[in-house]
């Protein structure tokens, strides 16, 4: 702990324990492991409860700014002040704003991304989460992308992990988190809101546990933003129905 540290940050209330988030990404941060030691063509299969499976090319979690889709250059736009990316993977967008001269804190729980974003330079790199804040640690900006509403799990998820998000934030601090509306797509069988997905990796025919991850769509976003006393403006939409969100207090 360093000097001056007055203890971390616990979790939102019902977040999955950190050995948990390991098992179920597991299969990612092994696929991660497999594309920095050259397995260019590395693949990582994404199942979900709905039917759907998905072969995801490990290289976009590698992707330069010019790759990057229209709703991440805009929230990289947006950044201001001292930034914390939360879930920040290897790092690619944490890089960008750090080149562009901001403050960042890179938070990410999978190690080989952690190892992986030290040796691309990023000078604060914590694994974990909030967890991995101090408890007096504020940002300007709190970045959470590639669809980083997923981290709350589900609907009744939202509020603990805007409660989280509440105390890392300066007075006039932001968070800029992308999600898909899920309002186009099939109901779910059992009923639940349809953007409260649970997928399950696998890499290499080594497949990961079931978890949890959630698709909002901005009314919804906005109406439990509101009972927690949160403003949420929409900055952001593409094709697909991908937006960004800011939230502020």
């Amino acid at each position: 702990m360093r000097p001056g540290r007055r203890g971390r940050r616990g979790t939102a209330p019902g977040a999955p324990s950190p050995s948990a988030v390991l098992e179920a990404w597991g299969p990612l941060d092994r696929a991660l492991a497999a594309y920095r030691a050259g397995r260019a063509d590395a693949i990582l299969t994404v199942h979900t409860d709905v039917g759907e499976t998905e072969e995801q090319a490990v290289s976009v979690f590698f992707r330069t700014l010019e790759q990057m889709p229209p709703v991440e250059w805009a929230a990289l736009d947006t950044a201001r002040g001292r930034v914390l990316d939360l879930g920040a993977g290897v790092g690619v967008h944490a890089l960008v704003l750090a080149g562009r001269g901001l403050e960042v804190t890179a938070a990410e729980p999978l190690p080989t991304a952690v190892e992986i974003m030290k040796a691309h330079g990023l000078t604060d790199v914590r694994r974990g989460g909030l967890d991995a804040l101090a408890a007096d640690e504020r940002f300007d900006t709190v970045t959470l992308l590639m669809n980083g509403a997923g981290l709350a799990g589900s609907l009744t998820g939202v509020p603990g992990l805007l409660d989280g998000l509440r105390g890392c934030l300066s007075p006039n601090g932001q968070v800029l988190m992308d999600s898909t509306d899920p309002r186009g797509w099939e109901a779910c069988e059992d009923g639940r809101y349809r953007g409260e997905i649970h997928y399950q990796l696998e890499f290499e025919g080594v497949r990961g546990p079931p978890f949890p991850f959630l698709f909002v769509d901005p009314d919804v976003l906005s109406a439990i933003a509101h009972e927690e006393g949160w403003k949420v403006d929409v900055l952001f939409e593409e094709e697909g129905g991908r937006y960004l969100a800011r939230l502020t207090r």
